[in-house]
């Protein structure tokens, strides 16, 4: 499914990396994906989510385009039904060592539990 979030974020322009990817200053609008915890659910353990974090990250100099490009990023995933948003989301704050803003919005996989 991370294969499936990079590929519709990059199709739609929106420029994400795999986390540790990026390198340098935070030069134009990108995302890192980052997957996070996978939980079974409490009614067994066959069945279960995995959390996904979207990292933001826009320009210094650039803050009115932040609201712009999360909504960007939220369109593009609610094209993809596997997935939905938990409603967690970072406000955004400056990351001085790319000098850029940055925020994340969280998501859910619903999955059957491998192993």
């Amino acid at each position: 499914m991370w294969e499936e979030i990079f590929q519709k974020l990059n199709n739609k322009g929106l420029n994400p990396f795999p986390i540790g990817q990026h390198v340098g200053l935070c030069t134009e609008n990108y995302c890192v994906v980052r997957e996070g915890q996978q939980s079974p659910s409490v009614s067994g353990n066959r069945a279960g989510s995995r959390l996904v974090e979207v990292i933001l990250f826009v320009p210094i100099g650039s803050y009115i385009q932040a609201d712009v490009y999360a909504t960007a990023i939220r369109a593009a995933l609610k094209e993809l039904s596997a997935i939905r948003k938990t409603e967690s989301e970072t406000p955004w704050i400056t990351d001085d060592e790319v000098e850029a803003y940055t925020s994340s919005i969280e998501y859910q996989i619903l999955k059957k539990m491998e192993g």
